[in-house]
């Protein structure tokens, strides 16, 4: 298993899509989202103040290897299931810094991914859900790595 890639500056998000290849055709092939807080103790929700918010995607591509994507500190997504006269083919990403997204008196720099372009700008704190046609996060960090299929690790098994 290939180690963990992690996206700290410009440059880490220039060699993703390098390697990537910006995730042309790649489709996702699942996401799982947790929470990783809370705990019931004598029949009451206990509020846990570490609390992870951890969104882990993993892409299919014809272009490269699969593709682990975790999101740690996850402030906003949106996924984007089934349309009627869409594929679900990435035709390429969108992966920026932003510093700009908690309000004007904050600085707090967020990574932002997207299955297409996307300007978390536009939408601020309202996201109209019928005309929005993108997947994307916003999170406080993001690793990644290629990893093997699951068929093939059976196979090498064998």
């Amino acid at each position: 298993m290939q180690m963990w890639n992690e996206i700290e500056t410009e440059e880490d998000i220039d060699f993703f899509m390098k390697v990537s290849g910006s995730m042309h055709d790649s489709v996702l092939v699942s996401a799982e989202y947790s929470m990783g807080c809370g705990s019931v103790k004598n029949g009451m929700i206990i509020k846990n103040q570490s609390c992870k918010y951890v969104l882990r995607m993993i892409f299919d591509s014809e272009w490269t290897k699969r593709i682990e994507m975790i999101f740690t500190g996850v402030r906003h997504f949106n996924m984007c299931g089934f349309r009627d006269i869409y594929s679900n083919e990435i035709y390429g990403c969108y992966l920026k810094f932003h510093t700009n997204l908690m309000g004007k008196t904050r600085d707090d720099r967020l990574i932002v991914w997207s299955d297409g372009y996307f300007s978390p700008e536009v939408y601020g704190t309202s996201i109209d859900l019928k005309n929005c046609d993108s997947s994307f996060i916003i999170a406080d960090s993001l690793k990644w790595r290629f990893i093997k299929k699951e068929a093939e690790k059976c196979s090498q098994k064998e």
